[in-house]
């Protein structure tokens, strides 16, 4: 087996990874405005930007979006360890 290409793979994994979460969060986002953030949404004049973490979905009441935040809790668990049992370094420009 060749090291460095099996790490470089793994660092694409770590890419893809950072993607579905990324998706994952965009879901969260979506669910909830027209669900639970229904009022506020419709209250934000059009062409305002908002920034959403993950944070903010944990103290949801909807299921599915609670359902969304424990896959992605166990997404960036994976990534994490991933990251530290192949002793990957990443720099700041791959670090999500």
């Amino acid at each position: 087996m060749c090291e460095e290409s099996y790490k470089e793979n793994l660092k694409e994994v770590l890419e893809n990874l950072e993607k579905a979460n990324e998706l994952i969060l965009d879901s969260m986002i979506s669910i909830a405005l027209k669900g639970e953030l229904l009022e506020w949404s419709n209250s934000v004049p059009v062409g305002e930007d908002h920034y959403f973490s993950k944070e903010l979905f944990e103290g949801c009441d909807d299921y599915n979006i609670q359902l969304l935040v424990s896959l992605a809790e166990k997404l960036d668990e994976t990534y994490e360890s991933l990251i530290n049992i192949n002793n990957i370094k990443l720099d700041a420009s791959q670090i999500a």
